[in-house]
């Protein structure tokens, strides 16, 4: 039973027109696996999403974070040159400094300028020296304040307690009226005298604008309900993109310390989990750290995906719907171009009225009713002179529309069409035209050897296509001779035959055409030969007697006609030799005379 289903489906499917043919298999190739791979695939590429997605927030957290570790870079360097300053150290360990105020109004003078000099107002908002309070610009209190005073400070305290030479402190630290007047995060460093450490002299204290801090943090993570923040190592707030969010995530201080030595990841909070990203800041105890929900991430990418998968239908239904008027607009033009070449096999030779186009199949049909017409020229021309050798040329121009070597030609086309071979046919076609167009010459009865050698090669690209390159020419013609006239189609009806009674006859069905041409004692010379089966010379005599001709497929004219020719044009001292050897090939030698174009 399944075998007989088999069968109707098969003979269903061959009894379709060939435009239904086509558009069933666009149909199939284009939509049924393009359905069907994201059918399998929607779980795999909703990962890839997921996964691009995270890369790219990844990316983003450490760029905020290479521009964030930059800037305190920057800060931490300024506070270095304020620490090694001579200037500075001279004045803070200056002996009697106290006791005169002309030194200390030259110290004054001296400091004033230098400190304010570093603050640029984005990195560091104002710089602070913390001195003696004997000294009268102890009271300054814009870039020079009391030492006194600080020490009665939160943020004293906690520099003291650290026992490090930089203290990074958040604005928590600081009660003092100034704090609430700006909101700020500092850089704290104790100033010792170099030649005794033990002697505690004063401290600097680098502000530094806290919204610098803060928009980098919000450009770290775009994605909504996102949240970069910086907390230090006791996990006090330093700096954050979102507070009402980070009350909402609480992430143990702990959490944030181990997440910093491993890779980003997702971690499960008390009602959803999220995307954890830690980093310590290099040269502080601070952690940047970015919180995103997976269920945001997880909507980026399932909008992604929604997108590409209609982007994709659209496309498909597209390709389908041009695929569908490619088939109807090549398959109606080849089957009416067949149907003019089953009339022609049947002997009425009429033009093709299809509308004209600029395409291969536009060239072609052009060329084909220009050569129909010349043939109704010609065939009135014979009726009413009888002369030979417009009888010959008439027969040259038949067998180039030979209905046999058209319609394989085109129903090599039309295989061609069902395997998607659009190249391929494009190829053909093209070699169709220039063979036909060659074959017309303008009228002309000579062209010149170039064109003629064109001609017999756009009809072996065609050959070749057909036979699946089995069959090969090779040509070696002297330069010097490519501008003399020949008769045209003097070489192909050669070719022909050299293909159909010698190659073709061979077991392999394979082998090659050379064609030579040179100058030979003044005359012009060009062999062709093949490597074919060869003939004896009963075969060879009915061959020039056209015995054969007629009655053999697709060989064209008799190579008779070809030496007919040659005589009527050039004289009885020009045509064809022949050379052939049963099992080893046969060799054809024309010899014209140098007639230039």
């Amino acid at each position: 039973m399944e075998v007989k289903e088999k069968a109707r489906f098969f003979q269903f499917f061959s009894d379709l027109k060939l435009r239904n043919k086509l558009i069933l298999s666009f149909f199939t190739l284009i939509i049924l696996p393009l359905g069907g791979y994201f059918y399998l695939s929607s779980e795999q590429l909703y990962k890839q999403f997921l996964n691009r997605t995270s890369f790219s927030v990844e990316r983003n957290f450490d760029q905020s974070f290479s521009f964030l570790s930059f800037k305190f870079q920057q800060i931490r360097t300024a506070s270095d040159i304020l620490i090694s300053e001579k200037m500075l150290t001279d004045v803070m360990t200056s002996e009697g400094s106290t006791d005169d105020f002309f030194i200390q109004y030259r110290n004054f003078l001296d400091l004033k300028p230098f400190l304010s000099s570093l603050e640029d107002h984005s990195n560091i908002q104002s710089v602070k020296l913390f001195v003696n309070e004997e000294l009268f610009y102890s009271e300054e209190n814009i870039n020079l304040f009391s030492l006194e005073k600080a020490r009665q400070t939160y943020w004293f305290k906690r520099l003291m307690e650290s026992g490090k030479g930089i203290l990074w402190a958040p604005n928590s630290y600081f009660t003092d009226p100034e704090a609430n007047e700006d909101n700020f995060l500092a850089v704290l460093r104790p100033f010792r005298n170099p030649n005794d450490y033990s002697e505690f002299l004063g401290v600097i204290r680098l502000d530094i604008p806290v919204s610098m801090v803060t928009d980098i943090l919000v450009n770290a993570a775009p994605i909504r309900n996102s949240l970069t923040y910086i907390q230090d190592s006791n996990g006090e707030n330093v700096a954050s993109s979102n507070r009402s969010l980070q009350q909402k995530y609480k992430i143990d201080k702990d959490q944030v310390i181990r997440s910093s030595k491993k890779e980003p990841h997702f971690v499960k909070l008390e009602n959803s989990e999220v995307y954890l990203q830690s980093k310590l800041i290099p040269g502080t105890d601070w952690y940047m750290v970015t919180v995103i929900p997976l269920k945001e991430i997880a909507a980026e990418s399932k909008a992604m995906l929604k997108n590409s998968v209609l982007l994709l239908i659209v496309i498909g239904l597209i390709a389908l719907l041009l695929s569908i008027l490619i088939s109807n607009y090549m398959t109606s033009r080849l089957t009416q171009i067949m149907r003019k070449m089953r009339n022609v096999q049947e002997g009425n030779v009429v033009v093709l009225s299809l509308p004209s186009s600029r395409d291969e199949f536009g060239e072609l049909i052009e060329n084909y009713n220009y050569m129909v017409r010349k043939i109704g020229i010609l065939l009135e021309e014979q009726f009413r002179s009888g002369q030979e050798i417009k009888s010959a040329e008439l027969k040259a121009l038949q067998a180039q529309i030979n209905p046999h070597f058209l319609y394989n030609t085109l129903d090599l086309m039309k295989w061609m069409a069902r395997s998607g071979m659009t190249d391929e046919i494009g190829q053909v076609v093209t070699s169709l035209s220039k063979f036909y167009k060659l074959s017309l010459s303008g009228g002309n009865t000579v062209i010149s050897i170039r064109d003629e050698l064109l001609h017999v090669s756009s009809y072996m690209h065609i050959q070749s296509a057909r036979y699946a390159s089995k069959i090969q020419l090779d040509i070696q013609v002297d330069e010097e001779i490519m501008e003399y006239g020949i008769i045209k189609i003097t070489l192909q009806p050669i070719v022909e035959n050299a293909i159909i009674h010698g190659i073709l006859c061979t077991t392999e069905e394979a082998g090659t055409i050379q064609i030579r041409g040179g100058l030979i004692k003044g005359d012009i010379e060009i062999v062709v030969s093949d490597d074919g089966e060869g003939m004896s010379p009963d075969i060879l005599s009915k061959w020039l007697t056209n015995d054969l001709n007629n009655r053999t497929r697709g060989s064209g004219y008799g190579l008779r006609n070809i030496n007919d020719r040659i005589h009527h044009f050039y004289g009885s001292g020009y045509g064809l030799t022949f050379n052939s050897k049963l099992g080893v090939g046969t060799t054809v030698v024309i010899r014209i005379p140098t007639q230039k174009l």
